[in-house]
């Protein structure tokens, strides 16, 4: 199975680990990503980190005493991934559809970006299928979306409502959940799946999960003009936004969305 080109040239401008790294926003994603983990994954065995790009969150996991076996179909972040590994985990290059492993061998499958970047809804359901064919009775899937508004509070943030050309594309992400036009040319940018919170609890439950809980990422914190300057010092901020991280009427307000699910026991 390939990926869309436009995934693929994103990722060969956009340095993925500097996301996770800058200070301020990278910072949040990262420490309340890691938090995510600490508390809902099993506290060791094996993992999948599907699409784990350049291997940030496997290295953390493979520190923590996980067994982590990361997959990844971009060949840049496989390279970069395998280099940073050091032989703490494995790199594999393939796709969220078709995962080298077999039937109930693992304990826990992360998909920190594959479900954004299938936009075909019969993809993202491959993938989940996938994920819960993997997975031990029990075995946890934490899977992560791009809320559905995450656009109109960015543009906003950044100060570009002035710009004619963001309020179209407000439309389409907000109409069809798609950051471009499918049937535009391939010409790279960042194309994706916009969720809303509906949505992803239906495609965890039709794919056969349970004890579903979807739970915030950057929550509210993200949207703060101040956001370099508290995560100096983040423990206060980290602690409100745990507070709210599951309230249903706060979900959307995060630009991603971790979806926590169990295979049956």
């Amino acid at each position: 199975m390939e990926i869309d080109p436009r995934v693929t040239r994103h990722y060969d401008v956009i340095d993925e680990s500097d996301r996770l790294s800058k200070p301020g926003l990278g910072d949040l994603v990262r420490l309340r990503t890691w938090d995510v983990f600490d508390r809902f994954l099993p506290g060791g065995g094996s993992l999948l980190d599907v699409g784990g790009a350049t291997g940030v969150h496997a290295e953390h996991l493979a520190e923590a005493g996980y067994d982590v076996l990361l997959v990844e179909p971009v060949l840049r972040h496989v390279e970069a991934a395998r280099s940073r590994s050091a032989g703490r985990f494995r790199v594999e290059q393939g796709v969220a559809q078709s995962l080298p492993v077999p039937d109930a061998s693992v304990d826990g499958v992360l998909l920190m970006g594959p479900l954004y970047h299938l936009v075909d809804p019969a993809d993202r359901l491959a993938a989940l299928r996938e994920a819960r064919r993997v997975l031990r009775p029990g075995g946890v899937l934490l899977a992560e979306v791009i809320a559905r508004h995450a656009w109109v509070l960015d543009a906003t943030r950044q100060r570009r409502l002035g710009e004619p050309e963001v309020w179209e594309e407000f439309d389409r992400t907000i109409g069809t959940g798609l950051s471009q036009d499918p049937l535009a040319p391939r010409d790279g940018g960042f194309f994706a799946y916009f969720h809303q919170m509906s949505e992803l609890r239906s495609e965890l439950a039709f794919t056969d999960f349970s004890d579903i809980s979807l739970i915030a990422v950057e929550g509210f914190g993200w949207l703060l003009d101040d956001l370099p300057s508290r995560m100096e010092s983040p423990a206060e901020l980290l602690r409100a936004i745990r507070l709210t991280e599951s309230e249903p009427t706060m979900l959307g307000v995060s630009a991603h969305v971790i979806g926590v699910a169990h295979a049956p026991a």
